[in-house]
């Protein structure tokens, strides 16, 4: 019995952690990173799943009713289609700009206030 208690004893002896022990350690470290990866791919592909897409014809207040962002019309034609205008007007209703193709980037500049357009595609946030 006495033998049992010292084989106890020996096998709860502090003992320093081997190579093996090492590589398990970095492949759960390893682990945790891939899932914090994981998470980070997940919250991008939310947050690309609550882009907008607005209709090609109306008036849009930036930052209200459009957040701020760029915008292309949908399915990315290589440039404005006919009979598709748009324009970014100022608060008097003054052109900022217009009809520069099939991207707009509304931005956080006081000047510019409404998104205008007529006879286009969707619009659709990518960014």
């Amino acid at each position: 019995m006495i033998v049992m208690l010292g084989v106890t004893v020996v096998g709860c002896a502090a003992t320093t952690p081997s190579e093996q022990d090492a590589a398990v350690s970095s492949e759960t470290d390893s682990g945790t990173v891939q899932s914090s990866e994981s998470d980070a791919a997940s919250s991008d592909q939310d947050a690309a799943s609550s882009f907008v897409t607005v209709s090609g014809t109306g008036r849009y207040a930036i930052g209200v009713d459009l957040p701020y962002g760029g915008y292309q019309l949908h399915g990315e034609p290589d440039e404005q289609p006919a009979g598709c205008t748009w324009a970014i007007l100022d608060a008097d209703g003054g052109v900022s700009f217009e009809n520069q193709g099939s991207y707009a980037f509304l931005t956080d500049v006081p000047e510019m206030v409404t998104f205008e357009t007529t006879g286009c595609p969707d619009w659709e946030q990518f960014e």
